[in-house]
């Protein structure tokens, strides 16, 4: 009797904690089935918006609740302050919103070359800005492109500032000063990078910029403008660092390298029962998005290729570069730019060779770039439109005007209806006309090949994955046309362009 009524409440609080374990257990399970089940949602929505960052975002979130969620059930709170930062660092590694992004590098282009104008002029050399090309005078120009932005060295700067400061165990004050340092440490070394460019320059030395410094057999030496770019790189890294190693003198801290570190914190592996149902649930979510796709893409037909017929010897060809920028925030599969002129129009080469193409004339430039179906959202092309990009280098927007859609110009092309928009912008009193369309490769019967609008909005992303539009693939074509009188003159010769220049190759898209 004694013993029962002694063993009677140590079992009772032994049951008690029994259910507590199971019933933590079960609310754990259903935290994590609930998060595995917005994948459907947040998938499906990738598959028309592939280009929409915030859904890496989204993702991110989800895989770290239910990573959190495991370590939770496996050490408690305990365990889950000790993963927070590694879980939490692998956020910088998502790149940011796309339009951020670019209107983020685009001020920085104009405050850089601003600058290096201000510096410049108080050298007393001669300099004008004229968007975010600086003109040198006879010693031609220099353009602040992307790289030159100093971007690159903000998000570099921002993760060893982080890690930095979690590797020394700062304290959360100090954590925050580094990183903001490692901000204006970035932000001094390029404007410093970039007017060191340009100062060579000035000094007729720019041949240095983009020649190789030495050569040894095959092998040949950075230019100085790249090396100048890993130089910079490299000094904002030991900066930084010594930043972080004056901030812990005086300062209470705890290195990770003097931590004792136990691997077996690493080993262990979810429910087999979450595993399972993680597993089901991602590839019902793929299954389930591709069928809504295809199911509302039966309706679309293929189109013909839109192409550019350039090959004849009545005109003069100058193939350009494309800039690592463009490539990087269009993700095109493949593009091309080429500038042309005709003959008769074109400068003699001053050593006998092929002429030059005579920029004080009438003279063509052609971009296309091509997409995949299933790749980057064409929506992507509103981020690179000739309106947010030509006046960086120096042009006026006559029209349309700021805020405003472009006018569409119909141009028939072997009997079909293709649309262009047109944009004008003028700088001297000479005027540049570009015309610009996108050609996909599915169309619905009878619709017109608009320009993707809508893409950066919530309910233009929405909308188009409730319609089950994703992006089917196309070519994006823009001409620009410069030194011609009138918009009349300019559409007039876009359709001469058009009947000799532009038709639908036999191969459909694939």
């Amino acid at each position: 009797m004694i013993y029962l009524i002694i063993k009677l409440p140590i079992s009772d609080h032994l049951i008690m904690e029994s259910n507590n374990s199971s019933l933590k257990k079960k609310i754990i399970y259903l935290g994590s089935l609930l998060l595995l089940l917005t994948i459907f949602p947040i998938w499906i929505i990738r598959g028309a918006n592939p280009d929409w960052r915030l859904i890496n975002f989204a993702l991110f979130a989800v895989t770290l609740l239910n990573t959190s969620y495991i370590i939770y059930d496996k050490g408690g709170l305990k365990m889950i302050k000790l993963y927070s930062f590694p879980l939490l660092f692998f956020i910088v590694s998502i790149p940011w919103p796309l339009a951020k992004d670019l209107q983020l590098t685009q001020w920085l282009q104009q405050k850089v070359s601003s600058s290096i104008v201000d510096l410049l002029l108080l050298m007393e050399h001669q300099a004008k800005l004229e968007g975010t090309i600086i003109d040198v005078g006879v010693f031609g120009q220099i353009g602040v492109d992307q790289a030159c932005s100093g971007i690159n060295g903000l998000q570099a700067s921002l993760v060893v500032s982080l890690f930095l400061g979690a590797y020394f165990g700062l304290p959360v004050f100090q954590r925050i000063s580094i990183v903001f340092c490692g901000l204006v440490i970035s932000l001094v070394m390029n404007l410093s990078r970039a007017f060191s460019m340009s100062f060579l320059k000035v000094k007729g030395r720019g041949d240095l910029l983009d020649s190789p410094l030495f050569s040894i057999g095959s092998w040949t030496a950075p230019n100085l403008h790249d090396l100048a770019g890993w130089i910079e790189t490299l000094g904002i890294l030991i900066l930084v660092f010594l930043i972080a190693k004056i901030f812990c003198i005086g300062s209470v801290h705890r290195p990770i390298a003097n931590m004792v570190s136990s691997w077996k914190n690493l080993k262990f592996t979810p429910p087999l029962s979450i595993s399972l149902t993680s597993i089901l649930i991602c590839t019902s979510s793929a299954v389930l998005a591709e069928f809504h796709f295809r199911k509302n893409e039966s309706d679309l037909i293929d189109t013909k290729r839109l192409v550019l017929s350039l090959s004849d010897n009545e005109i003069v060809l100058k193939t350009l570069d494309i800039p690592n920028q463009v490539a990087a925030q269009l993700h095109f599969e493949e593009a091309s730019s080429i500038q042309w002129q005709d003959r008769f129009r074109s400068l003699p080469h001053p050593y006998g060779l092929e002429p030059i193409i005579n920029p004080q004339e009438q003279y063509w430039q052609a971009f296309e770039a091509n997409w995949a179906s299933g790749g980057a959202c064409t929506a992507v092309l509103s981020t690179h439109s000739p309106d947010s990009c030509i006046p960086l280098t120096g042009l006026t927007q006559i029209s349309p005007r700021v805020g405003e859609l472009p006018n569409l110009i119909p141009l028939k092309i072997e009997g079909r209806e293709v649309f262009f928009e047109i944009y004008e912008f003028s700088r001297n009193n000479r005027n540049l006309f570009v015309f610009r369309c996108f050609w996909p490769h599915k169309l619905p019967e009878g619709q017109p090949n608009l320009f993707p609008r809508g893409g950066y909005s919530f309910e233009g992303r929405i909308k188009s994955t409730l319609e089950g539009r994703r992006n089917v693939g196309g070519t994006m074509l823009a001409l620009a046309l410069a030194n011609v009188d009138s918009p009349q003159t300019a559409i007039s010769k876009l359709q001469t362009l058009a009947n000799g220049r532009l038709s639908f190759s036999a191969k459909e898209n694939q």
